[in-house]
């Protein structure tokens, strides 16, 4: 058994990372670990005809050539491993519906980085599940107590701490040792940053913020396999990483390899059953059930909403924004859109945020206002709906988070309906889950690969 608190917090990791198998996980684990794959690909491939991906893919070949290492998932073509990571780390972010945790969404940087990884090295799929669970474990312990004070700065947790994910699942594709791991991480800190300012400008670079992500973390565990070394305090140095992207005065490595090997924090990882943040998804599933509840009698007519949440949420950049809309960035992100859409059509779809002009979604919008309420807690926001006819609808909702956890069924039911929303043929969604669900019993990733195309170029046929 390792005692990794005998060793500096990088290393650690990197020896917990560089050393995970499959067969040494439970199989709630290995379960979510599959549940995660097939939701990031699911997700991304169903997204396939958002116009922005083909001008990425453009700009990777221009970048990198026509080099034949791995595969773009959008249309089945090759590229060189950093395009790959990065073109499909943008199609698994571009809907926005991606899995959550406090720390940021990183299958849609984890995930691509280490499919293109795995095809260049003819993994088997046991060793794929494998990288992905060491990436998300070494990427959400990094993140989890560091998150709020990142955030706060104007720093995107997803990038940032997915770039350490990416780094460490490539480190464990590549077969690196733990010291070389130890150096992949710390050279991934010199390539980490991506900023929230385009969530308060209304601007859609957010999905580029992961391809990098997914390709710097990719050339870290590629510097260290040709023998780059790293700084081992990069992280927990009085010059480290916690503190540049921190608070100065405070040790965020206190939990930081608490259960490491026993308990893992990927168990944790949520999913969105609409496009939008994670915050969102409590807000939608209120009005949603308010609706319900004003449609079991006659007269239904909103005459003014009010959202009181946790001031962290409330102060988001882009939550309280209530138009003139022009990008798609700045309807998922905007509470009062995405409630205007589940009080009106009872939910909330990638489609309906892509329609700026609605006006019955701008008149509901318009009176639909966010409060910041210190006696919320996070996830759990306050639901005031006053109609027209006179009543007063509240919910409050007290799950929280929880009630999103991201189970394999979920990830099938899910990909279900993603592929039911694309109009994608539903046996294209059975292989993809058969392929996901046997991954672990496959040589390599090529049928995982062959499944996620078919539905790409679906979605896009239509």
């Amino acid at each position: 058994m390792v005692t990794y608190n005998t060793q500096t917090p990088l290393l650690a990791l990197a020896t917990f990372s560089s050393s995970l198998r499959i067969d040494t996980c439970t199989a709630t684990v290995v379960a979510k670990a599959k549940a995660l794959v097939l939701y990031a690909i699911a997700v991304g491939v169903t997204s396939a005809r958002a116009p922005v991906l083909r001008q990425v893919a453009a700009a990777m070949k221009r970048e990198y050539g026509t080099a034949d290492a791995a595969t773009c998932l959008l249309d089945g073509s090759r590229a060189a491993l950093g395009a790959a990571a990065f073109c499909n780390a943008v199609l698994c972010h571009v809907r926005i519906q991606d899995d959550a945790h406090p720390a940021g969404h990183m299958g849609t940087v984890i995930v691509p980085a280490a499919l293109a990884a795995a095809e260049v090295q003819h993994a088997t799929g046991s060793d794929l599940l494998a990288a992905i669970i060491s990436g998300y474990e070494v990427a959400l312990r990094i993140g989890r107590d560091h998150a709020a004070d990142l955030s706060l700065r104007g720093f995107r947790t997803t990038p940032i701490y997915g770039a350490f994910g990416a780094a460490a699942a490539g480190a464990r594709l590549f077969s690196l040792n733990a010291q070389d791991t130890m150096h992949a991480l710390a050279t991934a800190t010199h390539a980490v940053g991506a900023l929230r300012e385009f969530a308060d400008a209304g601007t859609d670079e957010y999905p580029f913020q992961v391809g990098y992500a997914a390709r710097n973390g990719l050339t870290a565990a590629l510097l260290a396999s040709e023998g780059i070394a790293g700084t081992a305090t990069a992280l927990t140095g009085r010059a480290g990483f916690f503190r540049a992207f921190g608070k100065r005065d405070k040790d965020y490595a206190t939990r930081l390899l608490d259960g490491l090997g026993a308990l893992y924090e990927m168990e944790r990882v949520t999913y969105k059953p609409y496009p939008g943040g994670q915050w969102h998804r409590s807000v939608i599933d209120a009005f949603i059930a308010l609706r319900e509840q004003a449609h079991q009698t006659t007269g239904a007519t909103l005459e003014a909403a009010e959202v009181r949440m946790h001031p962290f949420e409330a102060k988001f950049l882009g939550l309280d924004y209530n138009g003139p809309f022009h990008t798609y960035a700045q309807a998922f992100f905007s509470i009062p859109f995405c409630a205007a859409l589940a009080w009106l059509h009872g939910t909330v779809t990638f489609a309906a945020l892509n329609r700026f002009d609605d006006p019955a979604v701008l008149d509901v919008m318009a009176r639909t206002h966010v409060v910041s309420d210190e006696t919320c807690e996070r996830y759990k926001p306050v639901i005031h709906i006053a109609l027209k006819e006179g009543r007063t609808l509240v919910r409050s909702e007290v799950a929280g988070e929880d009630i999103y956890n991201l189970t394999w069924d979920i990830a099938v039911d899910m990909t279900r309906r993603f592929c039911t929303e694309a109009h994608v043929p539903q046996p294209l969604a059975e292989a993809l889950i058969h392929s996901v669900l046997h991954i672990d019993t496959q040589p390599n990733i090529a049928p995982l690969i062959k499944a996620a195309t078919a539905i790409a170029a679906a979605s896009q046929s239509i």
